[in-house]
């Protein structure tokens, strides 16, 4: 079995790693060859950073694994694949692994990725002036006065959806009486902002911190800062597989859990080399300074040590219960295989 004490073994190198992110030309050549390994996401967003910095920085390929992220283009789409053997690894949000044991479907985080709810809301500064939202009030009342606002969500029942709701019962409001939710396609919302058709919507980066950094929006709302009551260090997002698959191909997750331990850890140390790193790989039409400041503003959103417990699987069950899903028979063992981060 690998120990929870072997996966932490690989963190300590990653201080050295921030100074040399990647592969020497005689290391490459002499490493035995990388295992090929595909793992599904629902796009390229901060959902998934520690396995995008594990990626970008070639930690992955120096535990062994040549790691290929297929984007399904949504999380969704990627339960599917994993449910229908096309994927053996998945980035899932946790509560779409708990939906689906509801059901009857086995799927088990084996890995956590993001240990707070990284779904940070933002309102246009025209809005903040209109409703009266000053820096500095406490969320609540910041809460209470979004009233009247259109707010987009990407879809009714969605994360997005529920974390409006959540917060805007915080201040008192009903979001069904008190202001607009529309849908809006994510790789949409930015855009919505700005031409004034909405006036916020909560994501994960670096969309919200695009607009925030060239003054077109405010902060709200920010639960990756654990500033949300009952959402602090919340499991938001972990690496599944099927059943077994820890056991079966113990190698391959061991390397995978340690490597994404050491890439946390980086996010600590060296965010900006991170950000520069995920920004060649991965966001290419976006500005190289606000990668790396996203990147800073989310690196303590990484689980950092990584854990799967009782308590954040209960977390989760509670707000998914909030929200009238019949999710009261799923335990802890039916969705969460902790072996790796065992003792």
């Amino acid at each position: 079995m690998i120990s929870r004490r072997s996966v932490l073994r690989g963190m300590g190198q990653a201080s050295a790693i921030a100074t040399l992110p990647s592969f020497s030309l005689t290391a490459l050549a002499q490493a035995p060859k990388a295992v090929p390994l595909t793992i599904g996401i629902g796009g390229y967003t901060f959902a998934y950073l520690p396995l995008l910095a594990a990626k970008a920085t070639n930690i992955l390929l120096e535990e062994g694994l040549d790691v290929s992220l297929v984007n399904t283009g949504s999380g969704t789409n990627t339960l599917a694949a994993m449910l229908g053997g096309s994927i053996e690894v998945s980035g899932l949000v946790m509560s779409d692994v708990i939906l689906a044991a509801a059901k009857g479907q086995k799927i088990q985080a084996f890995a956590p990725l993001m240990s707070q709810y990284a779904s940070d809301a933002i309102i246009s500064v025209s809005a903040a002036k209109k409703v009266g939202i000053e820096p500095g009030m406490p969320l609540k009342e910041r809460m209470a006065r979004m009233k009247g606002l259109v707010l987009a969500v990407s879809g009714r029942g969605s994360g997005i959806d529920k974390l409006w709701r959540y917060m805007l019962a915080l201040g008192g409001l009903d979001p069904d009486r008190d202001v607009t939710l529309t849908v809006v396609k994510l790789d949409q919302m930015y855009s919505a902002l700005k031409s004034g058709q909405i006036d916020g919507f909560n994501t994960t980066a670096p969309a919200n911190n695009r607009a925030v950094d060239e003054g077109l929006a405010v902060w709200v709302a920010r639960p990756s800062q654990g500033e949300v009551p009952g959402l602090e260090n919340f499991l938001y997002t972990a690496l599944c597989a099927r059943p077994g698959y820890t056991a079966d191909k113990a190698d391959v997750a061991g390397k995978l859990t340690r490597g994404l331990a050491r890439a946390s850890q980086m996010l600590q140390d060296n965010p900006k080399e991170v950000g520069r790193l995920m920004q060649k790989e991965f966001f290419g039409q976006t500005d190289l300074q606000l990668i790396e400041s996203a990147v800073v503003d989310q690196r303590k959103t990484a689980a950092v040590p990584p854990t799967l417990s009782q308590q954040q699987f209960d977390q989760n069950l509670e707000f998914m219960v909030r929200f009238g899903h019949d999710v009261k028979g799923v335990t802890y063992r039916d969705v969460i295989d902790p072996r790796l981060l065992s003792a």
